[in-house]
């Protein structure tokens, strides 16, 4: 490894723009250079990203991306190529000014552990570091913890957010009940049906072929496609989140394979014409390719809802599966809905997905359509539960506003087809509101147990568990959820949570940046990013990161956790700013009581947190985490916080 004779020292402000991109142009025009055309676009693409304002976007995933001619389905924890480049980036440039570039006034670096480069003088000498906040931590224990193999798959419909520091997803809607249909063709390559140690498979959204209009029903019907596959006993089926996030036409199976490690994958098209609706379906093998199965199906507008299952029944047969539950072959479902509310019920499915606060309401309205359509829907109700749990993250409707609506829907659903899973965990997230623990596990273990492989599930019953002070089976629950849900970002943001609730912030640290690999622009992640920061030491990247989320997700919560790091780090006037506009606006309500309790704690006037506390538990708000959340843990010695505990029955 080539070292710098004489290091390079930064001086900030010492250059302008011209000199950088003067000084960019000479190293690349160099020869130590000319024959590393990767490392020439690595640095060219750094520099120009500093240079523009967008430093904070120089991650592995931008960098292999953009620069570096992956596609986009790289996963960096699979693929080690930016952290190559990088490495082989310093030394060369250590060698270009050893040698050629030995006589200029200042030189281009890559600091170890990052990837945005630094312009410094070539001779200077460090300037003395500012004296850095840190937060000290007792060392964790390391853990060891098995995570049990789950059968069944994944949640039905994951969302890109998280309640609490859990991750909002979907709920699993069962699928709709029999009607016949018309099965045009069907057909299965032969001697290539996978055994049962090959137990998995992806299922592509299926491509929509009518007008944009339509859409819902190639979402809707993928959407329950998987949640059939999900009954079959063995079957591992990957969640929403991540098969969404490979299209048929923009990735390969064996790209597919090695991201989301499937036997098989269900690929296909949607096609409506005159009232008529027609399947086409593939299945293929993931590690070659080769063709497994192939159906064509027809059905009127009555014939939807059997749709799914009789696809399932056709798949768990390519795929040498033991028959299910119920007939041979055959999932279970519910009575049949008619028409109507059958695609009543997708369209609320297909905007419950976009996860708006004007969708979720489109959704619940859809739903309700479809219960005045037939009464005896099942799913329709348990939809509708799903948009009341849903209403307190995404549109911030207060918790005893939804719970008694929740109980209804939720409980109508069960009392229709008591074998739905998704109710539930609706059931659980109501008696959580009300601080009722028993109640809570007791459903959670319920609708876990109904649907093993609702991702959304495993992540809000790991946020119970959390609460309630039980952080050794946090992880069990977590990591089931990432192996459900393998390239979710969501999904892998929530098991760093769980690494920086013990305490073990390195380690977060490295699973929020596979998170942001996956989706960069995460808000949420770019928080909980900074919060690990934070709790490191490291105030100046923990402060950029908070920023970075505050701009790309707004809103209170983000912000006091930014108003914290201020004022931890010595940053109190920026601090006090903030909480001065967060008490002129309480009163109208736009402000939880718990963004103004972090940022006294930040400032260190606990005697002015406990209050805010009290209040937030008193509003049900469930991220106040009294047990698992480091913040409070220099609470924990005063008497008061105890009286806190007692108040959310905790104690």
């Amino acid at each position: 490894m080539i070292v710098l004779d004489e290091p390079c020292f930064k001086s900030p402000g010492a250059f302008s723009e011209q000199d950088a991109r003067d000084e960019l142009g000479k190293v690349l025009a160099s020869r130590t250079f000319q024959p590393a055309q990767l490392q020439r676009r690595f640095l060219a693409f750094a520099v120009e990203e500093l240079l523009a304002g967008r430093a904070h976007l120089l991650k592995e995933y931008v960098i292999a991306t953009e620069a570096l001619g992956r596609e986009a389905s790289f996963d960096p924890r699979l693929d080690p190529i930016v952290r190559t480049e990088a490495r082989k980036l310093r030394a060369r440039l250590a060698k270009y000014y050893q040698t050629e570039g030995s006589r200029e006034a200042f030189c281009i670096d890559l600091p170890k552990g990052s990837y945005v480069p630094a312009f410094r003088g070539m001779a200077e000498k460090p300037a003395e570091p500012l004296p850095a906040e840190s937060i000290a931590v007792p060392p964790p224990e390391p853990l060891a913890v098995t995570v049990p193999a789950v059968q069944g798959a994944a949640a039905r419909r994951p969302l890109p957010w998280k309640f609490a520091y859990g991750l909002l997803a979907i709920f699993v809607l069962a699928a709709a009940g029999a009607v016949t249909l018309n099965r045009v063709s069907s057909q299965t390559a032969p001697g290539t049906a996978a055994t049962s140690d090959d137990a998995s498979i992806a299922v592509l959204p299926l491509v929509n072929l009518s007008d944009g209009s339509e859409e819902f029903l190639s979402e809707g019907l993928t959407d329950e496609i998987i949640n059939a596959l999900t009954q079959i006993p063995g079957l591992r089926v990957v969640a929403r989140t991540s098969s969404f996030r490979f299209r048929a036409n923009a990735a390969g199976t064996k790209d597919i394979d090695r991201k989301l490690h499937v036997r098989a994958v269900l690929v296909g098209s949607v096609r409506k014409s005159d009232r008529r609706l027609r399947v086409a379906l593939e299945l293929n093998d993931a590690a070659n390719g080769y063709h497994l199965w192939s159906g064509n199906y027809e059905t009127d507008a009555v014939g939807v809802g059997k749709l799914p299952l009789e696809i399932a029944n056709a798949v768990t047969n390519a795929l040498g599966m033991a028959s299910a539950r119920g007939e041979p072959g055959s999932p279970q479902t519910s009575a049949l809905p008619n028409s109507d509310a059958q695609e009543d019920y997708l369209r609320g499915l297909y905007f419950q997905n976009k996860f708006t606060v004007d969708s979720l309401k489109q959704a619940t309205e859809y739903y309700k359509r479809a219960i005045a359509e037939d009464p005896s829907f099942a799913q329709a109700y348990a939809g509708l539960a799903d948009c009341y749990a849903l209403g307190r993250p995404v549109a911030a409707t207060q918790p005893l506003e939804v719970i008694p609506k929740i109980r209804a829907a939720a409980g109508k659903a069960i009392e229709l087809d008591d074998r739905l899973g998704e109710p539930h965990i609706d059931l659980a997230v109501s008696a959580e509101y009300e601080f009722d623990w028993a109640t809570a596990e007791s459903e959670f273990k319920k609708g876990l147990e109904l649907n093993p492989g609702n991702v959304l599930g495993h992540i809000w019953y790991a946020w119970y568990l959390s609460l309630t002070g039980r952080e050794e089976q946090v992880l069990t629950q977590r990591a089931i959820a990432v192996r459900l849900d393998p390239v979710s970002p969501y999904a892998v943001d929530a098991l760093g949570h769980y690494y920086f609730s013990v305490g073990r912030f390195d380690t977060a640290v490295q699973q929020y940046r596979g998170s942001l690999a996956l989706e960069p622009a995460f808000g949420l992640t770019h928080q909980d990013l900074g919060d690990a920061y934070l709790f490191e030491g490291n105030c100046g990247a923990a402060i950029n990161e908070l920023r970075v989320a505050n701009q790309s997700m707004p809103g209170p919560r983000r912000m006091a956790h930014l108003g914290y790091a201020y004022g931890v780090c010595g940053h109190q006037a920026e601090a006090r700013q903030i909480l001065c506009q967060f008490l002129a606006r309480v009163q109208r309500g736009s402000v939880p009581s718990l963004a103004i309790a972090e940022i006294y704690l930040g400032l260190g006037d606990k005697d002015r947190a406990f209050p805010w506390l009290q209040k937030a538990i008193d509003e049900r708000d469930l991220e106040v985490n009294l047990k698992g959340d480091p913040r409070f843990q220099l609470l924990r010695s005063d008497p008061r916080f105890n009286t806190l505990l007692r108040r959310m029955k905790l104690g």
